[in-house]
Parts: structure tokens; C-alpha cells; sequence
């Protein structure tokens, strides 16, 4: 039987857990944002070349996380770049401070601190970079705004978000995955975000005074065993107990679904759609 498992997690303060990323930010995490990561390094490279990042460019990486993508970025502007990683959790930081000295990447600089109080010096920057952040605040506008006056004449804001969550499916259909995404689809809306922001993001963008350069929508699938189907397997059996918890989900309906996962995973029989997403380039004329 092959399973994806999780650990226990870690007890977070309310306080804590405020300013941390929605699943936690302990190894458990980690390691699942690791994967996540794999699967679509390969597109955020296809984002950075088509929207012109090369070397000695000064990006930002917003919501950066433990650093998967500040990495990537680190790569491409070179030793005489620079990349401030900007993440409201202290540990992601420590992590990324960590793996970047490991690695000799001094051109990496960290910053505490959320996306909407984001005070860089205007036309600081080159570039910018986002993904999976907006959907997951209040207020995405306020944030593209401190981003648009940190950018010089020319500068452009590269972001993959959500565009359609719900698209997510099972196939051959599966009654108990359907369920699991209504349920999350519910909690995204109580919770007061935006998980499809990407189709808010155009109209966003004009009130910053920044210009839709592309609009890519990305559709993938993967059969057992991929990347793309060992991504959401973990990310529901990583965050379906929390759904359960707020009473959106039963917990039988949440085992049927895991069971449902065995299943496959032992038959070999199956692909998961995942959410679609977009690519979006914006540019500050």
C-alpha cells in the first residue's frame, strides 16, 4: 500500500499562528511545500524567462516561504543580483537564512514582515515575484500597491495564483473528493480570502498603475504516483482534518476520501486534475 503520511504537528499559539503561513510552517510543511515546489519549478521558470528576469536584476520574492522559489530566483539574477525574501514567519526565515549561507547565496536578504506593510524604497527594484500569497489576503490590492511603488519605470510583477480552485478533480470521478473540495471551497469564503484571485488580479493591477503584459491560465493532471498526484494527495491529508474540525466535513467523509486515495494508490487506476492556475505578468510602463 502506498500511503502519503503525516506527522504530528507541532502546537502553534493563536498568536503564533496569526502570522503564519494557513498549514503551519513545521518540518511536516516543509517537506510538503518541498514537493509542492517540484511540481511547478519547471513553470515558474517559463514565468521568469518569458517576463525577462536575467542577471543583476534586484526582485523580490513575496511570501517567499522557506525559500523554495528565492532560490530559484537567486539563480537567475546571479552573485551580483539581489533578492529580498519577504515572509511574515520568522522560522520560514531562519530556514532560508540557514540554506543561503549554506549555499554562499549572498545576494539573498531576508525581511520580516507582511506583504501589505511592505515599505521597500521606491524604484528600488527591478522585479517582483509572487506565488500563492494573494489569495490568502484580506486585502491583495494593498499589497500589489506597495509592490507597484518599489518597482522602477519598466519593472514588472510576475504572480501564479489560483484561477479556478474547484476545477480540482478526481478521475475516475470520486463522490468523496468532490465532497472534500465543496467543503474547502466553503472554508476559503468564511475564511474572508480570495482563493480564485487570479481572475481580480487584471482589475487589481490598473488601480496600481501596472498593465497586464500576459494572462496564462495553466491547467495540469498527473496519474498516480506523479508529482502532481502526490501534491494534492498530501495537501488533503494534511489539511482535510482542519476542515473537519471546523464542522465543514465529516470525519467519515474525510476517511471515505483517504480510503478512496489507498485505493488507487494501490490499483495504479486514477489521475488528479489540479486547481487551474495563471501565470500573470504585469508591467509598470
Amino acid at each position: 500500500m502506498r500511503t502519503i503520511t503525516v506527522a504530528a504537528r507541532a502546537t502553534v499559539s493563536p498568536m503564533t499562528e496569526a502570522r503564519e503561513y494557513i498549514l503551519g510552517t513545521d518540518d511536516v510543511e516543509l517537506q510538503r511545500l518541498g514537493l509542492q515546489h517540484q511540481v511547478w519549478v519547471s513553470q515558474q521558470w517559463r514565468m521568469l524567462e518569458r517576463a525577462g528576469l536575467r542577471a543583476g536584476h534586484a526582485v523580490l520574492d513575496l511570501g517567499c516561504g522557506p525559500g523554495f522559489t528565492t532560490f530559484e530566483l537567486a539563480h537567475v539574477v546571479g552573485p551580483n543580483g539581489r533578492v529580498v525574501a519577504r515572509d511574515t514567519s520568522a522560522r520560514f526565515l531562519r530556514h532560508l537564512q540557514h540554506e543561503a549561507k549554506r549555499r554562499g547565496m549572498t545576494q539573498i536578504e531576508t525581511s520580516e514582515g507582511t506583504a501589505e506593510e511592505l515599505a521597500l524604497p521606491n524604484a528600488s527594484l527591478d522585479a517582483a515575484y509572487s506565488r500563492w500569497l494573494l489569495c490568502w489576503l484580506p486585502d491583495p490590492g494593498r499589497a500589489l500597491r506597495a509592490v507597484a511603488r518599489a518597482l522602477r519605470p519598466g519593472g514588472f510583477v510576475m504572480v501564479q495564483e489560483y484561477l479556478d480552485w474547484a476545477a480540482m478533480k478526481m478521475i475516475p470521478r470520486s463522490a468523496a473528493f468532490d465532497r472534500a473540495v465543496a467543503a474547502c471551497m466553503r472554508g476559503w469564503e468564511l475564511g474572508g480570502g480570495h482563493i480564485d484571485v487570479g481572475e481580480r488580479i487584471p482589475a487589481l493591477a490598473a488601480e496600481c498603475g501596472l498593465r497586464v503584459e500576459s494572462f496564462e491560465p495553466i491547467a495540469r493532471a498527473g496519474a498516480v504516483g506523479s508529482p502532481v498526484w502526490r501534491w494534492i494527495e498530501s495537501f488533503h491529508r494534511t489539511w482535510l482534518p482542519r476542515v473537519v474540525e471546523r464542522a465543514l466535513l465529516a470525519t467519515d467523509e474525510m476517511q471515505r476520501l483517504f480510503a478512496e486515495y489507498d485505493t488507487r494508490n494501490d490499483s495504479g487506476d486514477g489521475r488528479l486534475c489540479a486547481p487551474t492556475m495563471v501565470d500573470i505578468v504585469l508591467r509598470r510602463p
